[in-house]
């Protein structure tokens, strides 16, 4: 999708939307066509179009979709040009830093849309490289539309692209699929229609866009004369073709997107097949809740505190230890808040690991539900101890004597010391963690590694570790979200900190680069 990245690089998408194909004896604005056509000129490009035989006898609406990037616009005559609807850029996150910014033109585009009486739809531009970030995302787009939320008929689109900056290149599909999921379920469970904006190219390769087609609606970008060819194509369900970047609408100076929305409704009533909320999930008892997400510990000398996500539909958590690797579970806490997501458990004995399992719970009409158990496993100390080992050494699958072997470990490898475990009889054992990009071993040993310490830092996300610091520095690997790394210097780029660390991209092989310290909590 060509755009012309400004100061934020980040891509504009207007919607609009004209209607190709109107009800008998309505006119249709900006085409000339007719209910049964399967081809279109449209006046705000001079193009013919090929529409799929899947929208025979279907309306087909022109819309715009625009951010800041088109400047002052007059809306009551993009109106008076044919334009049916407009999806507004509320926002986008940032390539450097990650930081989410709302578009400076939305509060106006906004306003005067809705005064000019065309109906509206929003997109955000995503950065997210995983599934809290899509979260984080989401809930920034409900926020910052509120306001306008009984104007907002169409879809709440979550706009994926890549180029050259972009933070999230090179992840996996499922994890783009799982960035998209994300997104769009927020938006759902807030009352609007999600939709996912991107090209075929990315549907077919860079995310499972079958499967997000049949729960999501699609709009496609895609810059020709039809959407579908020999060379490219998508078999997935749209409902929204971004045909051009280069139309003329009165009322815009300069180039703005043109697309085509097929539909049996219109965009002041519009109705959608897909991800559409219908119905008041408060109107209904709760059946089943969803397990605690991201939950995380913090160590101090002799307490440890939790945090976590809150719960959907929860009316509080439960919370239960163990002070053994083979000892028994205890309820410690209820609390009976869900806004309470954090909680801190004191007088604990020093240099001792602890096991926790934590559920939500629900009360309805006739019954108590609970979700499934998360579990972490923490222990009391002062500081993060990560270390890169002097010799080699040898992690075990249990506490316990004649243990099978779970890793032999070379010299030179970056391993967290996670604490001092213990067993029923009071026996104790050395813990570690050891992270590589596909696995963590979580290893013991009845003597402590013989290892060079230096201080902690753990990943907030997926991180692109690079070869030299800075984001132009080639890129050596990713390192997952909630790895322990040895920090073994800084640099500052930009005004920015990278920190140079060691990791194991595959067992037992070692490589060093750097990482962003905006993304590392120490």
């Amino acid at each position: 999708m060509k755009k012309n990245f400004m100061t934020a690089l980040i891509l504009s998408l207007s919607l609009a939307v004209t209607s190709i194909a109107c009800p008998a004896n309505t006119a249709a604005a900006g085409v000339t066509s007719n209910l049964r056509t399967k081809s279109s000129t449209s006046s705000y490009t001079g193009t013919t179009y090929s529409h799929d035989s899947r929208f025979d006898n279907m309306k087909i609406y022109n819309g715009i979709d625009v951010s800041y990037h088109q400047g002052s616009i007059n809306w009551k005559k993009v109106k008076a040009d044919g334009i049916d609807f407009a999806i507004l850029r509320a926002g986008y996150r940032g390539y450097s830093q990650g930081s989410l910014t709302t578009d400076t033109k939305f509060t106006t585009y906004a306003k005067d849309a809705i005064a000019a009486g065309i109906p509206l739809g929003i997109y955000f531009w995503t950065e997210a490289v995983n599934v809290d970030e899509a979260v984080q995302e989401a809930q920034y787009v409900v926020k910052t539309i509120e306001t306008y939320r009984s104007s907002i008929k169409m879809p709440v689109v979550i706009d994926w692209e890549l180029n050259a900056n972009s933070r999230h290149a090179g992840l996996s599909k499922e994890t783009n699929t799982a960035i998209c999921t994300a997104f769009c379920d927020i938006i759902k469970q807030n009352g609007y229609t999600p939709m996912i904006y991107t090209g075929i190219n990315e549907l077919n390769n860079q995310m499972d866009g079958q499967k997000l087609s049949q729960k999501y609606e699609i709009w496609i970008a895609r810059y020709n004369n039809t959407v579908n060819n020999s060379t490219l194509k998508f078999d997935g369900n749209y409902c929204m073709w971004q045909y051009s970047s280069n139309g003329s609408v009165d009322g815009i100076s300069g180039n703005v997107d043109m697309n085509f929305w097929y539909t049996n409704s219109s965009p002041s009533s519009p109705t959608f097949n897909l991800g559409a909320s219908t119905e008041d999930p408060s109107d209904q008892d709760v059946d089943s809740l969803n397990n605690v997400k991201n939950l995380s510990a913090k160590s101090y000398a002799q307490k440890i505190s939790l945090s976590w996500e809150d719960v959907e539909d929860a009316d509080g958590y439960q919370i239960y230890r163990k002070n053994s690797y083979n000892g028994s579970y205890t309820k410690m806490k209820q609390l009976n808040d869900v806004d309470l997501t954090t909680w801190t458990n004191t007088g604990l004995f020093k240099n001792h690991e602890y096991y926790y399992k934590i559920r939500a719970y629900c009360k309805n009409s006739t019954e108590t539900i609970y979700s499934g158990f998360t579990y972490i496993t923490a222990a009391t100390k002062t500081s993060g101890q990560v270390g890169i080992t002097k010799k080699a050494g040898t992690l075990y699958k249990k506490p316990a004597k004649g243990s099978a072997v779970q890793i032999k470990l070379k010299k030179g490898i970056p391993v967290e010391y996670a604490g001092i475990t213990y067993l029923k009889n009071n026996s104790k054992f050395y813990h570690y963690r050891y992270y590589t990009k596909s696995k963590i071993y979580d290893g013991y040993n009845k003597t402590k590694l013989s290892m060079t310490y230096y201080a902690q830092g753990n990943t907030t996300t997926v991180l692109n570790l690079r070869k030299t610091a800075g984001t132009s520095g080639k890129l050596i690997t990713s390192i997952p979200k909630n790895t322990a790394l040895p920090l073994l210097g800084t640099k500052k780029v930009k005004k920015a900190i990278w920190y140079k660390v060691a990791f194991s991209k595959g067992k037992n092989n070692v490589v060093t680069g750097y990482v962003a310290g905006s993304y590392i909590r120490k």
